[in-house]
């Protein structure tokens, strides 16, 4: 009993301290701000800070309620997010000069508990903080992941898949059946990741399980992009953290979990078969010209990654370059799909390019500007990262002419920012033909329209992106007619979203389709 009397004596001394330092920590800070010109807000309370006045709407995406913070109180407002002071920016001149003119003081990561754990302690390119760390991995994208030789090699990845695609959706259409468009898109996108990462043509991941794993892997990439747009409290309330209160630390310790599991058997099996190649020289060589991860394994010296490094850059590749991609090809074509003379406009300018005895070849699209009209409208009005990723202040600055705290997050609202209505008319309608007569740069360089963000931090493989989603949203397009199952085209949502943070639609896409080309063009092997 008197053991059991000083523990919780210690508990309650501990417990205690803690409290004090926080609160210490907060008067400090809020002294300090005091003395700032901050941006306007809705204010705050001790401790919990803004939290109770944000006006949260259950099941409201992030972004749509900034964007109704910004209509009360301006483009710039400040948050006091618990002990974190948090910017959120919707304005095209101060994302400029977040992104842009200070880009260098804005480029860092805020310590968030989804970094640290799905992130690998900040060791893969998204979380990492500003260091020699981060320009390794961005030189190791640069030269070895996007590098255009590795972009132009992977051509006949992107094309095959598609044509596999293709005719999958044939097959269900020859028994009868309707097609789940969203899912075939994620599928595609995500068997391309997985050749171009892992060199497997068959979608497979590991030889005699391969459905198992591939289904694991669907499984934990949905849970990391939920978790990643869950707002936990325990990054801005320190005592929450302490006590995961919520579970959501449990949640990602579990996911990460999972994540080493997928990413260790693969990792061991490449290593394998490194192994087994007893050659040297071309044979070395094509097994690292093979895939990603190959590559990755080979890196020598000071540019050599540890396991938790290759893991996160694996599930980095993944989320940004299957489910972007197929999230944004999904909303492009409920659009056309809600407006049949528009997709039809589409389809009779792939015909006249294209014709009707071969499929769309990426190097088709330059000659199709419509197509390239419809994916930038779609791209304005669904970023496939609504907020990106948070950025952190380094040290305290001015932005708009007000004073910006050394610390703080920094969140650009990319979806409010491309719907601005003094940039862009009637932005809510979706009318590709605004950019047939104002071709707008969307890679960075033009700040009314960044659904990639930009600078340091914009999306390394924007370009390539935007490449695969004219490729998938074309080739559905000129293969086959499509109407809505069970619905009318005006039924179709465009609006409601799941939560995470990619812009997902709530609703799935099923669709009846009607083939357009000759029958011998649906025909594909997986030795093709």
């Amino acid at each position: 009993m008197e053991n059991f009397s000083t523990r919780f004596l210690w508990v309650e001394l501990l417990g205690g301290l803690l409290l004090g330092v926080t609160v210490f920590r907060l008067l400090i800070r809020k002294l300090t701000v005091l003395k700032l010109k901050l941006p306007p807000g809705p204010g705050g309370y001790p401790i919990v800070g803004s939290f109770p006045l944000l006006g949260a709407v259950p099941g409201e995406p992030a972004h749509q309620m900034f964007k109704r913070l910004q209509e009360k109180y301006g483009p710039i407002v400040y948050l006091q997010m618990g002990s974190c002071p948090t910017i959120i920016v919707a304005d095209s001149e101060t994302a400029k000069a977040v992104l842009r003119d200070q880009d260098h003081l804005f480029a860092s990561r805020p310590l968030l508990s989804v970094g640290k754990y799905l992130g690998f302690n900040y060791q893969g390119m998204v979380w990492s903080q500003m260091g020699d760390h981060y320009k390794q991995m961005r030189k190791i994208f640069a030269a070895e992941i996007l590098s255009p030789k590795r972009v132009m090699q992977s051509h006949e990845v992107r094309e095959n898949g598609m044509q596999a695609t293709i005719s999958s959706i044939f097959d269900e259409f020859s028994i009868g059946q309707g097609t789940n468009l969203t899912v075939e898109l994620n599928n595609l996108s995500l068997n391309n990741l997985m050749n171009m990462l892992f060199g497997r043509k068959d979608g497979q991941l590991l030889g005699g399980q391969s459905w198992l794993s591939m289904h694991e892997l669907k499984d934990v990439v949905r849970e990391v992009i939920e978790l990643s747009g869950e707002f936990d409290y325990g990054d801005y309330l320190p005592i929450v953290r302490w006590l995961d209160l919520t579970g959501f630390i449990g949640r990602l310790k579990s996911t990460q979990k999972r994540m080493k599991a997928i990413s260790g058997k693969i990792i061991e099996q490449h290593r394998e078969h490194r192994k087994m190649v007893t050659g040297t020289g071309d044979e070395q060589k094509e097994i690292q010209d093979h895939n990603i991860l190959d590559v990755l394994l080979s890196l020598k010296g000071e540019d050599a990654l540890r396991d938790d490094a290759i893991t996160g850059v694996i599930f980095d590749v993944i989320i940004a370059g299957s489910d972007t991609t197929s999230i944004s090809a999904d909303w492009a074509i409920a659009e056309l799909m809600r407006k049949p003379e528009l997709l039809k406009k589409l389809q009779s300018q792939i015909d006249m390019v294209v014709g009707k005895e071969r499929m769309v070849k990426e190097s088709d699209l330059p000659h199709l500007p419509y197509l390239h009209c419809v994916i930038k409208e779609s791209l304005r009005m669904h970023s496939p990262a609504p907020l990106g990723i948070p950025h952190c202040s380094i040290k305290g600055t001015k932005l708009a002419g007000y004073d910006i705290p050394g610390g703080s997050t920094v969140l650009v609202n990319l979806w409010a920012l491309n719907r601005d209505p003094k940039n862009w008319p009637n932005p809510d309608e979706f009318r590709p033909e605004r950019h047939e007569v104002n071709d707008v740069n969307m890679f960075g360089q033009d700040f009314t329209l960044l659904p990639f963000g930009s600078g340091r931090r914009g999306c390394s493989g924007m370009v390539l992106g935007f490449t695969m989603v004219q490729l998938i949203v074309a080739s559905i397009i000129h293969s086959f007619d499509l109407e809505p199952y069970g619905m009318q085209p005006s039924d179709i949502d465009v609006v409601q979203e799941k939560p995470g943070i990619t812009m997902v639609r709530a609703q799935e896409l099923f669709v009846k389709v009607t083939p357009r080309l000759p029958t011998h063009l649906y025909q594909y092997s997986s030795i093709h």
